[in-house]
């Protein structure tokens, strides 16, 4: 399997290029081998999350940040992702999209 390797929360994460429900994060241990641990992805009434070292994560940030690692996470009126397509179930990189907005960026 081809993985993509990226960070969320400060923490080493690989998502399966073929597959993006297939996350994994990496987890260091202290009585046995570092390895990497499958993360836990919940489906709630706000949309479906990523549980990354004990936070949760939305779905489509971490598969847009995997395929764009230039991206910046932070939050803002003009860095809101959406699904294209409309369908809030299809993760793939072809539907996520930053939401357009109207006007001049000011940070």
């Amino acid at each position: 399997m081809p993985w993509i390797e990226t960070t969320a929360n400060g923490i080493r994460i690989r998502i399966d290029s073929v597959n993006w429900m297939l996350i994994q994060e990496w987890r260091e241990y202290i009585y046995k081998p570092d390895d990497w641990e499958e993360c836990k992805i919940i489906e709630n009434k706000n949309g479906t999350v990523v549980r990354v070292g004990g936070r949760r994560k939305p779905l489509e940030e971490i598969v847009y940040k995997a395929h764009n690692p230039k991206w910046s996470d932070h939050y803002s009126r003009h860095n809101i992702l959406i699904h294209k397509n409309g369908d809030i179930e299809d993760f793939s990189i072809e539907n996520i999209i930053i939401k357009p907005t109207k006007g001049v960026r000011r940070y």
